[in-house]
């Protein structure tokens, strides 16, 4: 029996040492007329392990025995091939990929015509990820254009950079949306974008001249396909909790530690001992959900077609109650409709209602995540009425305002040293900030075919936003020095109204099969008014700054008559532009590939 099992087990390791035999993989990618494809991508299937090949379209890769090995590049057809000692790979081109359509400014091109620094995303990239704001879509989907997400907080747009930072007063890029000029795409739900085209470079997006400084992002929404009558609906369900959160002191170690620095005496640690080990971080932040629903109906004929969708996003952040959330409600309508063989009439609308909670982050004083990295493990998170330590029965009976949860039980304070780090609950419970914002936009515009290759479009866009922001901080105690006994409260509302109306014409021919030609030229006019109003109520040590210290009293109608009071702004900003522009690109029948471009640019001169 034991000769049986130790034959078992030598058949079993040398199967797992098999199966963990390395290979060295070398070889070339090379195009159908014999070019080395530089940056060709080679990836182990089913792992992260792979390389890209170098200026002759060499490369050299490590893998596991019988692996499969996925040869890709843009513009070529993807391979998958078992791995060998040498590989001389040939990928043929994609023809499909590169008739493709992309967006430029005021056009389309072949993918294989364009000459400028462009990334696409199209909707099937977006499906089945959990994103919420549009930006979050160009994240790992687009070289050279760094996300960054400076905010966990739900409903919170992350940072794009197409071009890095820039020196101006924003490095964030252009946006336009089915031609509309934007600064933020928070509005728009991601199932209704058809595409989204990053212009790079600075040939590509001249077009639009100082504004793109920072790069253009592009986005087309969805319309329906001829033939195609479809309603459909999109539901998500996402679960949320942290990644990863920093490793804290437990009570133990923050004793010793703060009584070898002699920062508190030991005997401090005796007197308000209750058997506390708190993981802050633990109880400050929770699991959350986010859901999604999307309804979309659309259908098209010879003479037009409509699309419409209705979308809902709620999303729950990761701190504990109900601090921070976000919902959003879009509408969209977008339809076109064929007057006659020459003449075309297209619209694009988007309506969105949106709601978001937040919590204090960013400074010193005002942050969660710093409460609950900084608060002292060695005390709970609520002491019992009739159980409270000494420091903060002096504190109740000097006045200051301490809070409770649900069933009467004190928030812990700072009782072991003087601090002006607050309980993350106190932050929670002693304050809020809210915010709505509507915005209406979208596009009307009419496409009227003059002669053959000659297309001319007159386009209205506009823009109606309103937002209101309301915050009120409540009494509390956090230190010696920080327990302010009155209410501050401050709002404010902003609103702007934005059009542009342009007109350009587009002229496309080809002469004797070889000269490709494609000319445009045009104008644009716009005019944007905002108008912002502030106003804001402060206490005093004397006055709490309204009628009665009472949430549901925290608003301007029941401010007291000694409360210091202010108002500003109220005027309109009016800013207006004009600009001409135009364009013109050839190209002689195509006929070398781009990689050998590249290459003949990379390669040092002799």
């Amino acid at each position: 029996m034991s000769k049986r099992f130790s034959a078992f087990l030598l058949f079993l390791l040398i199967g797992v040492a098999t199966s963990f035999a390395q290979v060295r993989v070398k070889g070339t990618v090379t195009d159908n007329t014999g070019e080395p494809i530089i940056g060709a991508s080679i990836l182990e299937k089913g792992t992260t392990n792979g390389t890209v090949t170098d200026l002759d379209g060499n490369f050299a890769l490590s893998t596991k025995s019988g692996a499969t090995l996925v040869f890709s590049y843009v513009g070529y057809i993807t391979q998958e091939l078992k791995a060998t000692a040498n590989m001389n790979v040939v990928l043929k081109e994609d023809s499909k990929s590169l008739e493709e359509l992309v967006v430029v400014g005021y056009g389309v091109q072949k993918k294989s015509s364009v000459t400028g620094a462009i990334s696409s995303v199209k909707a099937e990239d977006m499906q089945n990820r959990t994103i919420s704001d549009a930006s979050q879509a160009l994240q790992g989907k687009t070289a050279g254009v760094l996300v960054v997400s400076s905010s966990a907080a739900p409903g919170s747009s992350p940072a794009v950079r197409v071009r890095g930072y820039s020196s101006n007063a924003s490095s964030d890029p252009l946006y336009v949306v089915d031609g509309l000029r934007t600064s933020s795409i928070s509005n728009i739900d991601p199932n209704d974008i058809e595409s989204m085209e990053v212009l790079k470079d600075a040939a590509s997006a001249a077009i639009y001249g100082a504004s793109a400084g920072n790069g253009v992002v592009l986005i087309t929404t969805k319309k329906a396909k001829k033939g195609i009558r479809r309603i459909s609906y999109d539901f998500q369900l996402t679960s949320q909790s942290l990644g990863k959160t920093p490793k804290m002191m437990n009570a133990a170690q923050y004793q010793d530690y703060m009584i070898e620095s002699g920062l508190i005496a030991k005997s401090t640690f005796d007197k308000y001992n209750v058997g506390a080990d708190t993981d802050w971080m633990d109880v400050t932040f929770e699991n959350s959900m986010m859901t999604k629903h999307n309804l979309s109906i659309s259908g098209a004929n010879d003479h037009g077609s409509m699309f419409a969708s209705l979308s809902y996003t709620k999303n729950d952040g990761p701190i504990v109650t109900s601090a921070d959330n976000f919902d959003r409600f879009t509408g969209t309508i977008n339809a076109d409709y064929k007057i006659s063989d020459r003449l075309k009439f297209s619209t694009n609308n988007t309506i969105t209602r949106s709601h978001q909670a937040t919590v204090a982050e960013g400074s010193a004083t005002g942050s969660v995540m710093l409460s609950a990295m900084q608060s002292v493990p060695n005390q709970p998170v609520v002491y019992p009425a009739n159980a409270l330590p000494d420091k903060m029965q002096d504190w109740l009976a000097a006045g200051y305002k301490l809070y409770t949860d649900a069933d009467g039980n004190y928030y812990s304070g700072p009782i072991f040293q003087d601090s002006n780090n607050m309980n993350p609950y106190t932050m929670l419970a002693m304050g809020k900030t809210r915010m709505e914002n509507t915005t209406i936009a979208g596009s009307t515009s009419l496409d009227y075919t003059i002669i053959k290759g000659l297309n001319f479009t007159s386009r209205l866009g506009y823009r109606f936003m309103d937002g209101n922001r309301y915050q009120y901080t409540a009494p509390y105690y956090s230190c010696s020095d920080l327990h302010p006994t009155y209410w501050s409260i401050s709002a404010n509302n902003s609103s702007s109204a934005y059009y542009q109306w342009e007109n350009f014409a587009n002229y496309v021919t080809t002469i004797a099969d070889k000269h490709n030609i494609a000319a445009m030229a045009g104008m644009s006019f716009s005019e944007n008014t905002n108008t912002l109003v502030n106003g804001s109520i402060l206490g005093s040590a004397a006055d709490l700054g309204i009628t009665k210290d009472d949430v549901n009293y925290a608003y301007f109608a029941y401010k007291t008559g000694s409360a210091t009071q202010s108002v500003s702004g109220g005027e309109k900003l009016k800013t207006t532009q004009l600009s001409y522009f135009g364009r013109i690109s050839y190209d002689y029948k195509n006929l070398k590939s781009a990689s050998k471009l590249q290459k003949d640019s990379l390669k040092p001169k002799s």
